[in-house]
């Protein structure tokens, strides 16, 4: 399977413990992670929604900058956002956000770690679906003892399962108010001299009356719509410690027809000898946190930090 991209960093000693490693993640808008053992965090500045599992790890506090769980910086002129995460070793970790995805885990190193991340190229294949056949693909298949997280490539989740993808009743209508827009601007058009359009309406007046009249009872099964129901989202499924990833593209063709773009993304497990023998491996820098991006952060946290810093590289 061709790899797209595969990116390896050293993470120093005073990051690193005996079961799990530190690591700042950066992001512009959104991100939400998801591990073996749930969601590990979500934020997107729309969502109600804030998970940051970091907070009730007590590992933490064995780490420099856990008095910073997160923060602001700017790489090549644009402001990031770095949340403080834990990654336990030998588990995939799955990251979604600002359009695009990738897995990241951890391996121990001796008192260093290797972190990889990753992202692989999908298997893609397409299915034609039944609305009720739609619904079983994207629910669950073991009787709810799965965990299953529906995640949008801009990093969004759903308030509840419910609202994964719209209804019947909300593409119809979504259908029925396009095309009253529609007439709305050909309406407009009868009014302008110029309009090659208007002139046409002009001399067939019944087309508008028809196609209002049509309104009251369409037929959505008469033509393709092809109709996009959502952006792109990741299907991600827990199952007894496993972990799985789909990526999902729903297209309304026509009533009880969907066309579903399926694109099963691999999940990599990876031994300290395959990222050994990597030839470029990068060691991860100390964090820069500027107080003008940071006004919730003081010169006393980040000098605590450093001194954390120091402490432990002395041990």
């Amino acid at each position: 399977m061709k790899k797209i991209n595969e990116f390896i960093q050293k993470i120093k000693s005073h990051y690193v413990g005996n079961d799990c490693v530190q690591v700042m993640i950066p992001y512009q808008n959104a991100l939400t992670i998801v591990s073996p053992d749930g969601m590990l965090y979500h934020h997107t500045p729309e969502s109600r929604i804030y998970v940051n599992k970091y907070l009730e790890d007590e590992r933490r506090k064995q780490f420099p900058y856990s008095n910073i769980p997160t923060h602001y910086s700017r790489i090549l002129f644009k402001k990031f956002a770095y949340t403080n995460q834990i990654l336990d070793f030998d588990k995939p970790y799955i990251r979604i956000g600002d359009g695009f995805w990738l897995e990241s885990y951890a391996v121990k190193d001796n008192n260093q770690a290797l972190l990889v991340s990753s992202i692989k190229e999908p298997i893609e294949h397409i299915k034609h679906m039944t609305y009720d056949e739609l619904l079983k693909f994207i629910g669950s298949s073991n009787n709810n003892k799965e965990e299953i997280y529906y995640v949008s490539l801009s990093g969004g989740i759903p308030i509840n399962n419910q609202e994964v993808i719209p209804n019947k009743e909300e593409i119809h209508n979504y259908i029925k108010e396009s095309l009253s827009k529609n007439i709305q601007a050909f309406k407009r058009e009868i009014e302008d001299p110029e309009s090659s359009v208007g002139r046409y309406l002009r001399d067939n007046p019944w087309f508008i009356e028809y196609a209002e009249k049509s309104l009251k009872n369409i037929d959505y099964s008469a033509i393709d719509f092809n109709l996009k129901v959502d952006e792109p989202m990741l299907i991600v499924r827990i199952n007894n410690g496993n972990i799985t990833i789909q990526g999902v593209e729903i297209t309304f063709v026509k009533e009880d027809d969907y066309k579903v773009n399926i694109y099963d993304i691999p999940v990599t497990k990876y031994s300290l000898e395959q990222l050994k023998s990597v030839p470029k491996i990068n060691i991860t820098k100390e964090p820069r946190i500027p107080l003008r991006l940071n006004p919730g952060v003081n010169k006393n946290d980040i000098k605590e930090a450093k001194q954390m810093v120091k402490k432990l590289k002395n041990n």
